[in-house]
């Protein structure tokens, strides 16, 4: 565990201060068992809770361990200093008040940063915030009921939320909780910073986050390295996905939660794993709590109902789940239990006929998965033979309520699987069809035996996909860095990407970056103010994308005055005429959709049609006149946005005018490795295309991804002035990827304060 949250997390002694929320935690300290000394402090009162109260801090008997501060938030501020100047190891501050409700209190945000001034180096939890319960060492700072209990190991769960706290630990789906930590405002302490503090308890064994907005980039780099080298996994339940959850974030803890698919882009990228409810957020611990890890996504199914296996099935299907048909061994095996008039298949359906006879569930799970009993000399494991059979064992079992039935029968089948599965190779699981229908008591005896059972099919597939997700995702590299702007430290500084190469030297003033942006007309070099985005022409785009690589079609630019005088355009047309061959494209400049907006003309072939074609579309902006692409094998759109919170997000898809429709696109944060990159496009619908679908030619891929990480390149130069970079279509060919269209935003920022 860090050293600098040693104390906090681990006290030997809590000081507790104010009345009504200082007394629950004297309660909840009582009520988990906690063995360490609690000095409340009241400046009136003689006993709270039952203990001896001090009058103030300096009072106290010696510099606590941890403190919980639940006074107003005033004089939380004075008692933060004062704790600080003790000694103390940290603290909570319960109360609410400050950047959180920066939208109502002009003096919120300075009052937060006094509260970060008056604790110099001490840690801080919140504001705004419950505080934390250790279950291992059981410590609880927490001022209300709470529904956990004591345990050896487990989870760490750290959330932004307090009452998503007090819901979690109310759960009655057997997931053991290690500790549970809430962050409030993040006004000191980061949710990554609390999460990398627990990693190193090897009682610890997975970190699940729940997370409004991220405030540390960098922290949560750090996290997902040390969380790959102890081999935890670490699980996300991110919210913000809705216009109006972002608003009601940002007035919760002053969240921001950005560009939902950045989120998602940044997460994956740290190997970290997003699910989208609390329930999967649960189940998915649960399996990777688990000492056993899921090796892949293969599933052997058994349950006594036609309709549950159907079930298992489709929701498995869903899942990205498979099941392998039967081998020859299994229903060898199966018949010699089950009879000649069982139907079978995987998933199985084994019917009654064997229902609570012990003896025969146990021969018919070991048909299935083909387990033995090892010889006692034998040091393998028990069926390393049948290790291509599946990753997965799983048991269709929904247990009676115990109010009103008898669940004997239930726990012969569930024995019986418990010793068939004692020599499965993969992972075992127990899975009940409605989450209520798995009792919490099932789930903790499981857990002793090294089987996960999981509350509800939609759930717990998801969570067994998952996990095997995280354990393919770990066999790749990790991911470099994310870009952040040049006020931000991290590795990656956008001044280190400029065109103009580097003396080595330091320099006062502009960076060789924002001269070579000023050059290409990129950023008004005058002191004009904060602007709004300004939308480089696609005949500057091209040509500036273009200088990092990216193949555009040979063209020629005309002026509006070249346009409209026939004589003046036949010139133009006349000087022209060696650099391009027809067919081509002729294009108005300064619109952006230009089908919808008779801005463009295609299948040009002569000088007489190109003429006409100039004279009918709009040409307001200039015209661009361009060799037009042919025998294009796919259209992709290729994008790059500047998200405030995550940095630069690439979108490749499928392009054209259809791509609204299709809705074929994938993300990524950059800069991203060729290899990223390379698996990004594989993850598109229309991928097949690109390797040649139905006899068609293949696109050449290392050309591919020579453009886009030209792409890459030409966005990072222009960092955090970038605004929309889109590439649609790239017109990709067997030997060559054009930009055939190209948008280009920028923001224009006062000199005084950039660069």
């Amino acid at each position: 565990m860090s050293v600098r949250f040693e104390r906090l997390l681990r006290p030997r002694s809590i000081a507790v201060v104010g009345g009504q929320w200082a007394q629950a935690v004297i309660e909840q300290c009582r009520h988990i068992g906690y063995q360490g000394d609690v000095w409340p402090v009241h400046p009136e009162r003689e006993r709270l809770g039952g203990e001896i109260c001090y009058k103030s801090i300096d009072d106290l008997p010696g510099s606590p361990d941890a403190c919980f501060i639940g006074v107003n938030k005033e004089r939380t501020i004075d008692l933060v200093k004062a704790l600080s100047s003790s000694g103390a190891g940290g603290t909570v501050c319960f109360a609410s008040g400050f950047s959180e409700t920066a939208g109502q209190d002009e003096n919120a945000e300075s009052r937060e940063a006094r509260l970060i001034e008056a604790a110099g180096n001490m840690p801080v939890l919140g504001p705004n915030c419950y505080g934390l319960i250790n279950y291992l060492d059981r410590v609880a700072l927490w001022p209300d009921q709470h529904g956990g209990k004591a345990v050896d190991r487990g989870v760490a769960i750290v959330t932004q939320s307090s009452n998503i706290a007090i819901n979690l630990t109310m759960q009655r789906r057997g997931l053991p909780i290690a500790y549970l930590i809430t962050a409030g405002n993040q006004a000191q302490t980061s949710l990554a910073e609390l999460a990398t503090s627990v990693l190193d308890d090897e009682r610890v064994t997975a970190i699940g986050l729940h997370i409004e907005g991220f405030s540390d980039i960098r922290a949560f780099e750090t996290l997902a390295s040390r969380a790959r080298e102890t081999g935890k996994r670490v699980i996300v339940l991110k919210t913000g996905v809705t216009p109006l959850a972002r608003a009601a974030l940002v007035s919760h803890t002053r969240s921001l939660s950005g560009n939902d698919s950045a989120a998602s882009a940044f997460i994956e990228r740290l190997g970290m794993l997003r699910v989208r409810g609390i329930g999967e957020f649960i189940e998915t611990l649960k399996v990777v709590h688990l000492q056993r890890k899921v090796g892949g996504n293969r599933v052997l199914s058994m349950s006594c109902s036609g309709g549950e296996a159907a079930l298992v099935s489709d929701f498995g299907s869903v899942a990205g789940l498979q099941f392998p048909r039967l081998a020859e061994q299994q229903e060898t095996s199966l018949r010699e239990v089950l009879g000649q008039n069982i139907a079978l298949a995987n998933p199985l359906d084994y019917h009654t006929r064997i229902w609570d006879d012990p003896p025969a569930l146990v021969a018919m799970m070991s048909g299935m998965l083909q387990t033995r009993e090892p010889p006692a000399s034998d040091t393998t494991s028990a069926n390393d033979q049948y290790a291509s059979l599946a990753d997965i064992a799983l048991l269709v079992l929904d247990f009676p309520r115990a109010d009103r039935c008898s669940g004997r029968s239930w726990q012969h089948t569930l024995d019986a699987y418990v010793a068939a599965t004692r020599h499965w190779q993969g992972i075992a699981v127990v899975i009940s069809t409605l989450p209520e229908n798995m009792p919490e008591m099932v789930v903790e005896s499981l857990f002793d035996d090294q089987v996960v059972g999981l509350c509800g099919l939609a759930d717990g597939l998801r969570a067994l996909s998952n996990a095997a997700w995280l354990e393919m995702a770990d066999c790749t590299a990790p991911s470099l860095p994310v870009w952040l702007p040049e006020n931000q430290n991290g590795m990656f500084s956008a001044a280190t990407l400029s065109l103009v190469p580097s003396s080595g030297v330091a320099r006062q003033g502009r960076s060789a970056r924002r001269v070579s942006q000023e050059a290409w007309g990129l950023v008004q070099t005058a002191d004009t103010g904060s602007l709004p985005p300004r939308q480089l022409d696609e005949s500057t785009a091209k040509r500036w994308l273009n200088r990092f690589g990216v193949s555009v079609p040979v063209s020629f630019r005309l002026s509006f005055a070249d346009v409209r005088s026939s004589l003046r355009l036949s010139r133009a047309l006349d000087k022209a005429s060696p650099v391009f061959s027809y067919p081509v494209v002729a294009k108005g400049l300064g619109v952006v959709h230009k089908s919808e907006a008779n801005a463009i003309a295609l299948d040009i072939d002569n000088r007489r049609d190109l003429e006409r074609a100039i004279r009918q579309i709009d040409c307001a902006g200039g015209c661009l006149i361009e060799e037009q692409i042919q025998d294009a094998v796919a259209e992709l759109l290729v994008s790059v946005i500047h998200d405030p919170v995550h940095g630069l997000l690439m979108t490749i898809g499928a392009g054209g005018i259809a791509t609204e429709v299709l809705a074929d696109s994938v993300q990524c944060l950059i800069p991203a490795s060729r290899d990223e990159l390379d698996r990004r496009l594989q993850r598109l619908r229309c991928a097949p295309l690109l390797s040649g679908f139905r006899s068609r030619p293949a696109v050449d891929r290392e050309c591919l991804l020579d453009a886009l990480e030209s792409v890459q390149q030409a966005a990072l130069q222009l960092g955090e002035r970038l605004v929309e970079l889109e590439i649609n279509p790239l017109m990709c060919a067997e030997k060559t990827c054009t930009a055939v269209d190209a948008y280009v935003a920028v923001r224009d920022v006062n000199l005084s304060n950039g660069a």
